[in-house]
């Protein structure tokens, strides 16, 4: 399990989690990573936030092979987009645009210019692809300290050890908790 939590603005921390007999224990230290612009709680395309809630991890996606357990799709060129048009019958599914009959008008580059999707591994939300509700949620590199348009992003080093450590034979999830800090111990006293 990847665990997202303590967000604040644009900023939270993710933790790495592995179950065992007595439970889910911590796996290696909290990284820092960044969320959407207007933080978490997504509620449509285009608003600017992360969803939360419970999602599994998917395909692994990057501009060459990448040393990880999970399936490693296609090597990202740039007929490689996700659809983000929700009037389009491929919304929210990375697909070849040379391999599809063209009906979007809005798309992301699978592989940008600015390298943040270098390495990209996919977050099951909106699975059944609803019109609307959010697409394209992925964990990928972080850009400094700037905010993601509602992905999760950290840096290379520790993407790259997370795409290493992931077991698709152990159905990975990933959690994003909306509590604040503060909020944990709100009603216990």
């Amino acid at each position: 399990m990847v665990k997202v939590f303590d967000a604040e603005g644009h900023r939270a921390k993710m933790a790495r989690y592995e179950k065992d007999g007595s439970g889910w224990k911590r796996v290696g230290a909290v990284w820092p990573v960044v969320v959407g612009r207007n933080g978490l709680g997504k509620e449509r395309e285009g608003d600017g936030k992360t969803p939360v809630g419970i999602f599994p991890l998917g395909d692994v996606y990057g501009y060459r092979g990448v040393e990880t357990a999970m399936p490693f799709f296609l090597t990202s060129d740039r007929h490689l987009i996700c659809v983000d048009d929700t009037a389009s019958r491929y919304y929210n599914r990375i697909v070849d645009r040379t391999r599809i009959v063209k009906d979007y008008e809005s798309f992301e580059e699978m592989r940008r210019k600015d390298d943040l999707y270098e390495i990209v591994v996919t977050v099951g939300y909106n699975a059944s692809n609803r019109p609307g509700k959010g697409s394209c949620i992925f964990l990928h590199i972080a850009a400094g300290d700037r905010p993601t348009a509602g992905c999760i992003a950290m840096t290379k080093e520790k993407l790259e050890a997370l795409v290493k450590w992931l077991d698709p034979k152990k159905r990975p999830v990933i959690v994003i908790e909306r509590w604040m800090p503060a909020a944990r111990f709100a009603f216990f006293g």
